[in-house]
């Protein structure tokens, strides 16, 4: 089984050889990563249309309902990260399942907002369990990063795995299959094989 980890926030210095000594077969280090955060549509629109040709891939950093909502309505982006993230819901609905389902938009479980919660970590497995239900119910990709920012916030791959499988879900699905299958995508549709990796937050 190939693994692989497609959220990591920073891509230079030790974090990609640390991420691969741990189990890591790819990450978004080979990849132009951008992450887009907005306050509303009109603006997510516009940041969507002036970096999807030359990302390889493209992440919503979600949080807002409608912004959620429009997220997965739209097959120029690759992945929803953290639909639940400072909500007191799950941040994903039957609608916006189907829709991602719909555009192949996959929704992102962000390990990191496990170690940010504290006391909130219950509620935040809370909500995977309830995004998890739904990605299956409606057959919406998903796939769980550990989002790190420093090589003491890597997990390995295993590890991610056995968490998403104790909820009662594929954790090869997420940690292999899924990602998988967007590196695939990412590469057969790069237009300009001089793209430099990194990673960029628009």
């Amino acid at each position: 089984m190939q693994f692989h980890e497609l959220c990591l926030r920073n891509t230079s210095g030790s974090v990609c050889p640390k991420a691969k000594e741990i189990g890591w077969n790819t990450t978004n280090c080979s990849l132009n990563t951008v992450f887009l955060e907005a306050d509303d549509w009109g603006e997510l629109k516009r940041k969507i249309g002036e970096n999807r040709e030359e990302a390889d891939m493209l992440i919503f950093e979600g949080g807002d309902e409608e912004l959620n909502r429009k997220a997965c309505e739209t097959s120029k982006l690759d992945i929803l990260l953290h639909p639940e993230k400072d909500r007191k819901d799950s941040g994903l609905n039957h609608v916006m399942a189907e829709a991602a389902a719909d555009n192949n938009v996959a929704i992102g479980l962000d390990f990191t907002q496990l170690e940010e919660s504290g006391k909130g970590r219950m509620h935040v497995l809370a909500h995977w369990r309830k995004n998890l239900k739904l990605c299956e119910k409606y057959n919406a990709p998903y796939l769980i990063t550990t989002g790190a920012k420093e090589r003491h916030q890597l997990r390995g791959p295993r590890e991610l795995k056995a968490l998403i499988d104790s909820l009662g879900h594929s954790g090869r699905k997420a940690v292999s299959e899924v990602p998988g299958q967007i590196i695939d995508r990412a590469e057969r549709s790069k237009i300009d094989e001089n793209v430099r990796p990194g990673v960029e937050k628009k």
